[in-house]
């Protein structure tokens, strides 16, 4: 049997950012999420193939043991197995991508989002922005077409990540169909910064002036440029306090209301434009990279656990570009993940040494640049 140095390195990592599993549940984490890197695909033939291509074993050894880490525990073979509790990885897995994060500034940006894989599955994920793309930190996977309110699912996942970001700032932006009170309120409690988009709908009352008006109307009055206050939005049980931020450009469709309960100073609504990149970390997991719109799976509970195979592909990938040199360079035709998924690939094949993994990402502007915000390309 043979285990590339790469594949031993990444399982004792994988061993070492999520200390709750067991070594048997971190070794074919790190076999799968290894395979589904190289082989480009999640799919459990490509994954198994491959990997008992380059160790050598049975193919059907590999395809039952990668199989078995998603199953629940009833359904497995022998005695004494235990199933994996994805829930118990999120906040070490947030400790993980904390630990690996380079920035001047150590302001942490994170986007909440809903994903749907055709008519089998509704994803919904908190990620890590970075990298043009995003790496999940905390998931919840919903059969399409399950009755009931969002709200329940998302305030667990954020409680699950209590206490998982020392020593960073967090903002966690939110596009106008998830906008919430409740919502709010439980980023707040977690001890981050809301940056939540606002419907152009509603009464709001300037603080200073004291002078009640539309958010349609502010919005109609900041066409370029941008502008910022203490509000309170809305009325009733609804109403809210907090800084609104506005920010409009001739190149948006429509002009950005954003709500934080940040001072201006302290917070870009430029950043907002980091929010899409949820989605193309959502485009990574699916046809972009790993592949998963492929998959074949339709028990909830055993795609919440691939989403941890995803995600952990994620960080890998994307910790593994090198650091920005500061001298400019011709833009790369390739997303970050696929660099990041042939660098490893490469280093396979050379036998590297296992590089120090790490998260370098560029400092965020301290004032709403719309230059910053045109070079995202992530306009609505």
């Amino acid at each position: 049997m043979f285990y590339p140095r790469e594949l031993s390195d990444w399982t004792r990592a994988v061993s070492t950012g999520l200390p709750d599993l067991t070594r048997r549940q971190a070794a074919a984490l790190a076999t799968y999420s290894f395979g589904a890197i190289c082989a480009q695909s999640v799919g459990m033939s490509h994954v198994s193939r491959f990997v008992s291509e380059v160790t050598q074993q049975s193919e059907n050894t590999v395809r039952q043991r990668l199989r078995e880490s998603l199953y629940d525990a009833a359904d497995k073979r022998g005695k004494g197995r235990r199933e994996l509790v994805v829930e118990t990885c999120f906040a070490p897995l947030l400790r993980w991508v904390v630990k690996l994060w380079l920035q001047a500034d150590q302001v942490l940006m994170v986007g909440l989002d809903a994903t749907q894989l055709q008519q089998r599955f509704i994803v919904l994920s908190i990620s890590v922005l970075v990298g043009n793309s995003a790496i999940p930190v905390a998931w919840s996977v919903l059969p399409a077409g399950a009755k009931g309110s969002w709200r329940p699912y998302w305030e667990r996942l954020l409680a699950l990540l209590t206490d998982a970001t020392p020593g960073v700032t967090v903002f966690a932006a939110a596009d106008r169909g998830l906008y919430a009170k409740w919502l709010y309120e439980a980023i707040v409690q977690l001890g981050w910064h809301p940056l939540l988009r606002l419907r152009a709908q509603g009464t709001c009352l300037l603080l200073d002036s004291q002078q009640p008006t539309s958010l349609a109307e502010i919005a109609g009055c900041v066409r370029a440029g941008w502008w910022h206050g203490p509000v309170r939005c809305f009325t009733g049980d609804s109403s809210l306090e907090g800084t609104l931020l506005v920010l409009g450009d001739p190149e948006q469709k429509e002009t950005w209301l954003l709500l934080t309960d940040c001072a201006p100073e302290t917070v870009s609504p430029t950043w907002y434009g980091l929010r899409m990149w949820i989605e193309a970390g959502f485009k990574a997991c699916k046809s972009a990279a790993f592949h998963w719109e492929r998959t074949r799976m339709t028990d909830p509970r055993r795609a919440q656990r691939l989403w941890l195979v995803l995600a952990l592909a994620l960080l890998f990938t994307l910790s593994t570009s090198p650091p920005s040199t500061g001298v400019p360079s011709a833009p790369s035709r390739l997303s970050k993940v696929k660099q990041g998924i042939l660098r490893l690939i490469a280093r396979t094949f050379r036998q590297d040494t296992f590089s120090a993994l790490a998260l370098y990402a560029d400092t965020l502007p301290r004032s709403p640049v719309l230059d910053f915000v045109a070079a995202l390309n992530t306009y609505p």
